[in-house]
């Protein structure tokens, strides 16, 4: 705690808040005074005056949280993203109404320009959240294998790979590797090429950030009737395979967005913490981060269906939605199927429910009959008097034929009590896994389209719910897994904490006011209780109104770090 002169003047002064400075320890009474993008001061400033106060009484002054999974500049979003045209979306307002102010880019092996154009183009436009940039290792395979990825990379092409990663690495572009070995591009990559990467991060203290090969008792794109002779990795497998690279190279690792679902892990949080606690106890540098929904985001197009059932094999079904008529599909499929292919049919089916939590947790949010809406698909069978099968084919049928399914469904795959398990950890942090969204086009048929709650809600939800409401923690110790450690993770020294000397990032919270507000129902509703988002000095959120501040910078890994502008 630093005082200065008692008749010291500054840009913003924050008056008698409670301070949890992000550190774990133990919130405190005090003011907090900022000139231009850094807090100067924290301590008794009774005497101070300043251009801007704000008085904190009754609320909680905290860092700014820190997103370590966020789609918003990745190049699959495009115009949708901090890239766009339109202010309303480079000012990435569900995310600053949430109290983020730093967000890592280019998650699940994303990336698709080379690092230094994508900080051009950012920096040429203006964005509201700093950014912190990782190289896609999907990427970098498009790039180097010349879009032929559906194979092993050869040693040459790893070693180009190695090239172009040492290079952002060193240019200061880069703070480390993501990937997404459960998607199509990242899925023939090797272990020798994970190792490899894996040594050029660690020469550099980077991070490696692996959206895994499977989450659960399957990955999403199997399906037993598709895929024979292929056994599924699994969650277990996937453990393993990230772990030989942490402890085979000494890089740094986030488990991002970690989940469990499907049989055999949902609600067996306790046996995966325990695998990664072991291997943090013989010295691997291993973290997680997860968002606080049991309901992820292909959750959200939950088809009981497999895409062959539609004649489209080996496609995902949103791909392909618009353009066929998945009623005559269907119908085209059951009036030439043959026993074994009804079979498969109900196998398929059979397994598609069970990976997504069960029929009682998937919940129809759209349909053509009002009277289904909200209710689950295990409620549906009881109603209808039909079978796994039978409803999947009854809900096509009469349905939107130009939906896949025929109604819009989403799944819960997770148990919540297995988020709370993962919370309790020291080495757990926050993420989003979101994108940005404006709920004033997430309106009628795009309702449910490309949208989630994690969206809108994640920090707030992180905070009131699971540490004030179910008291899984403190809320000293949420704080932290939302700002110094994501801070610690990713190297940056002068964020995450609230503290003289830091930039000033920084969130002002009403407690009893403090809520997600979203539900799966009604997706896309910004959180109430964020009263103030300072980012690099500006109010991002202004006594709860959001200002469309472009004041988010591309950070830089470097030590003692500094910004790129």
């Amino acid at each position: 705690m630093h005082t200065p002169a008692a008749a010291a003047h500054f840009d913003v002064l924050i008056r008698n808040g409670m301070i949890v400075d992000g550190t774990g320890k133990q919130r405190y009474r005090a003011d907090v005074a900022i000139d231009a993008d850094r807090i100067v001061a924290v301590g008794d400033l009774g005497g101070a005056t300043a251009a801007r106060i704000v008085d904190a009484s009754d609320r909680i002054v905290a860092p700014g949280f820190i997103d370590m999974h966020a789609h918003i500049a990745d190049g699959d979003n495009g115009e949708q993203g901090l890239l766009s045209s339109d202010v309303r979306r480079r000012a990435a307002q569900n995310f600053v109404a949430q109290g983020v102010t730093t967000a890592v880019i280019n998650p699940d092996g994303s990336q698709a320009e080379p690092l230094e154009e994508l900080m051009r183009k950012l920096t040429a436009k203006g964005f509201g959240v700093n950014v912190v940039p990782m190289n896609g290792h999907s990427g970098l395979r498009e790039r180097v294998m010349k879009g032929d990825v559906h194979r092993r990379a050869s040693r040459a092409e790893i070693k180009r790979m190695q090239a172009i990663l040492r290079h952002d690495l060193q240019q200061k572009h880069s703070f480390g590797l993501s990937l997404g070995l459960e998607y199509e591009r990242a899925r023939d990559s090797s272990l020798e090429e994970q190792l490899a990467l894996a040594r050029v991060l660690r020469e550099f203290d980077a991070i490696f950030i692996p959206h895994l090969r499977s989450q659960g008792s399957a990955p999403m794109w199997y399906r037993p009737g598709q895929s024979k002779g292929i056994s599924p990795p699994t969650l277990d497998g996937s453990i393993a395979e990230t772990l030989q690279v942490a402890e085979t190279t000494g890089v740094k690792v986030v488990f991002t967005h970690f989940k469990a679902w499907g049989p055999g892990y949902r609600g067996e949080a306790s046996r995966l913490i325990a695998r990664l606690q072991a291997a943090r106890d013989r010295g691997a540098r291993v973290y997680m981060d997860v968002y606080p929904y049991s309901s992820s985001s292909s959750d959200g197009h939950f088809v009981a269906l497999p895409p062959w059932a539609f004649g489209v094999p080996g496609k995902d079904l949103e791909d392909v939605e618009g353009s066929l008529d998945y009623r005559k599909a269907l119908d085209s499929l059951l009036a030439a199927a043959s026993p074994r292919q009804m079979q498969d049919l109900v196998a398929d089916v059979r397994h598609q429910i069970g990976l997504k939590g069960g029929a009682g947790n998937i919940q129809v949010l759209d349909y053509t009959d009002p009277t289904y809406i909200g209710q689950t698909y295990a409620q549906l069978m009881k109603m209808r008097g039909l079978g796994e099968l039978g409803l999947a084919i009854a809900l096509q049928h009469e349905g939107d034929p130009l939906y896949p399914g025929g109604a819009r469904m989403r799944s819960l795959s997770m148990a919540e009590e297995d988020i709370e398990a993962f919370y309790k950890l020291d080495w757990c942090a926050m993420s989003t896994d979101g994108w940005i969204v404006l709920p004033e086009e997430a309106i009628g048929a795009d309702k449910y389209a490309d949208t989630h709650r994690r969206v809108f809600g994640s920090y707030p939800r992180r905070l009131a719910h699971y540490s004030v409401e179910r008291k899984v923690d403190t809320l000293e110790h949420a704080v932290r897994a939302a700002t110094s450690l994501p801070a610690q993770i990713l190297g940056l020294d002068d964020r995450g904490r609230l503290a003289a000397g830091v930039k000033a990032d920084l969130v002002v919270l009403n407690m009893t006011a403090l809520r997600d507000r979203t539900t799966y129902l009604e997706p896309s509703v910004y959180p109430s209780g964020v009263d103030y988002v300072l980012i690099n000095g500006q109010f991002a959120v202004d006594d709860g109104e959001r200002t469309l501040a472009l004041a988010g910078r591309v950070l830089t890994r470097v030590k003692g770090h500094k910004d790129a502008t």
